[in-house]
C-alpha cells in the first residue's frame, strides 16, 4: 500500500473509516485483527466493556497496533469465518467490535449483530 493512501484513509473520521471498512471487506472477503502469544487483542473500554478491533487490510492492523499494543501481529479472518463463527461468539461473550481503529485509537464501535447486517447487505451488492 502506498504511504499516501495509508495516511489518507487512516486520517478519515471514524464513520468514514467504518464505511470504507464495510465496502473493502465485502469486496475482498477478508478482514484483519491482531493477536500475540496470549491470544487475540480484546481491550476493555473505559465504560467497562470488551471490544474486538478489526481492520480491512493487514498493513493498517499492524502499523496501528504497533503504536498502541506492541507485540501483536496481524491475523487474517475470512469474511465467512467471521460471520459464521466469530459473530456468534462475540455476541455470546457480549464483546463489541471496534471497526478500524486509527493511530489515536479512535474507532467506530458497534454490536456484532449490527455489523453482521451491514456486511451481509453490502456483500449482496457484490453477488
Amino acid at each position: 500500500m502506498h504511504k499516501k493512501q495509508f495516511e489518507a484513509i487512516e486520517a478519515l473520521s471514524s464513520n468514514d473509516r467504518y464505511h470504507h471498512f464495510i465496502s473493502k471487506v465485502a469486496d475482498w472477503e477478508q478482514l484483519w485483527t491482531v493477536r500475540n502469544d496470549d491470544g487475540f487483542l480484546l481491550p476493555v473500554a473505559p465504560e467497562g466493556f470488551e471490544y474486538f478491533p478489526i481492520w480491512p487490510h493487514p498493513e493498517y492492523a499492524q502499523k496501528i497496533t504497533d503504536l498502541n499494543f506492541p507485540s501483536h501481529t496481524a491475523k487474517e479472518i475470512s469474511i465467512h469465518d467471521f460471520l459464521e463463527n466469530w459473530v456468534p461468539k462475540l455476541l455470546d461473550d457480549k464483546v463489541k467490535v471496534a471497526v478500524f481503529p486509527n493511530k489515536e485509537w479512535t474507532f467506530w464501535c458497534i454490536d456484532a449483530d449490527d455489523l453482521l447486517g451491514e456486511l451481509m447487505e453490502e456483500m449482496q451488492q457484490y453477488e
